[in-house]
């Protein structure tokens, strides 16, 4: 196409359920490769997802020692590379693993006590048995990477130092959530250079007490996949720092607020892992389901929240007499990425702790179909493929 649509992909947060947001980012990135029908001038998530969006970012960006761009070919490995690192290989992470899901599953269990169905409880991943398992589990053949975070992010993005940050092209925002004053974090790739061009690295840019938007970093990535009830906080110049699920699920607004309008996404796709409705369409019952649907809403609340605000701003620019605000914004399409019904319907709490590998590389393939499906009809005007009826499952 001689003028690409510029498109944003947001990945949620999820566990290892977001090992399906690999799989829709290794299909969009050979499409944009082999038709250049789009640029994917960004990328974003949270927690897992932030992973995602950092492992295809990272390989699209130009490093220094290498004299030369980054590639779609590099962000595909880079991206495959680290799911196949992260997911259990040795006989040691094999055990571990089953050993962390089979207490988890004991939790959705429910015994009868007087009548009323009661979780198991006392069991936590995280909690003197897990610590067991996990004692000297490098000597029984784990590999550092997959009981260390650090050293899985530094194996995974080896270069990142090198990353020449003025001539990064694809952005990429990775949400967190600053726990002592409650401040809604962005580890923006922006922020890692001066707008002058110069090179120079930018420490902080702060929009609002409540709003920070800070440099892109390691330590930032890790802030951003740090559930509370999994890792200790991750400390960034001493303020300590949790999950972005607690503020954006993912980073969107960054991509629109402030920029010019000439610059600004003309589509956001959102890679959806928590479902907007219950797949099956009943109400949850059980002490288990309620902690599911409780788990998912939350994920979606700050996603929303985002998306309507896009939406009513193309409804403003729509309107007559509003010339002011379509000389400074355009009209943002949004559209969503999801898994099948059946897949939804199947996943629990519990499952985004899996890390085996079957299930992960089952999650990968179906985020590759339904990028597939979803590629074959885009672009579309159909008002039944945009969000926010896209985002339904009946």
């Amino acid at each position: 196409m001689d003028n690409p649509k510029k498109v944003a992909i947001a990945c949620q947060g999820g566990g290892t359920h977001a090992a399906f947001a690999a799989g829709v980012l290794t299909e969009l990135l050979i499409d944009m490769e082999n038709h250049k029908r789009f640029d994917m001038v960004g990328l974003s998530g949270t927690s897992a997802g932030g992973l995602c969006a950092l492992m295809a970012g990272y390989g699209l960006m130009p490093k220094k020692s290498r004299n030369g761009s980054g590639s779609v070919t590099e962000a595909i490995q880079t991206l495959t590379k680290f799911w196949n690192g992260f997911a259990a290989s040795t006989e040691a992470e094999k055990m571990h693993n089953a050993f962390c899901m089979s207490v988890l599953r004991m939790q959705e269990q429910e015994v009868p006590v007087l009548g009323i169905n009661m979780p198991v409880v006392g069991l936590n991943p995280k909690g003197v048995l897990a610590h067991v398992a996990l004692f000297e589990l490098g000597t029984l053949g784990a590999r550092k990477q997959y009981y260390d975070f650090a050293a899985l992010l530094n194996a995974a993005c080896p270069d990142f130092d090198e990353i020449d940050w003025p001539k990064v092209h694809t952005r990429v925002l990775l949400g967190a959530s600053e726990i002592i004053d409650g401040a809604e974090t962005v580890f923006d790739s922006h922020c890692n250079w001066d707008a002058s061009g110069s090179g120079k690295l930018v420490e902080r840019t702060i929009t609002h007490k409540w709003r920070v938007q800070r440099e892109l970093t390691l330590p930032g990535v890790a802030a951003s996949g740090t559930l509370p009830s999994m890792r200790e906080a991750e400390k960034i110049e001493g303020k300590p720092y949790w999950d972005g699920l607690y503020s954006q699920n993912p980073p969107i607004r960054e991509f629109l607020a402030g920029v010019p309008k000439e610059e600004a996404p003309d589509e956001i796709w959102v890679v959806r892992i928590n479902p907007q409705q219950r797949p099956d369409g009943t109400a949850p019952k059980t002490n288990a389901e309620i902690r599911d649907r409780e788990n998912e809403l939350m994920g979606n609340l700050s996603l929303n929240k985002e998306l309507d605000f896009i939406l009513t701003v193309n409804d403003f620019i729509e309107r007559p007499h509003v010339d002011g605000l379509k000389k400074d914004y355009k009209h943002v399409t949004i559209r969503t990425i999801k898994m099948t019904k059946e897949t939804a319907t199947k996943l629990r709490t519990s499952s985004k702790l899996d890390r085996s590998r079957n299930f992960i590389d089952a999650l990968r393939e179906e985020g590759r179909q339904q990028a597939r499906a979803f590629l074959s009809d885009w672009p579309s005007d159909d008002e039944k493929k945009k969000y926010p009826k896209d985002a339904a499952y009946y």
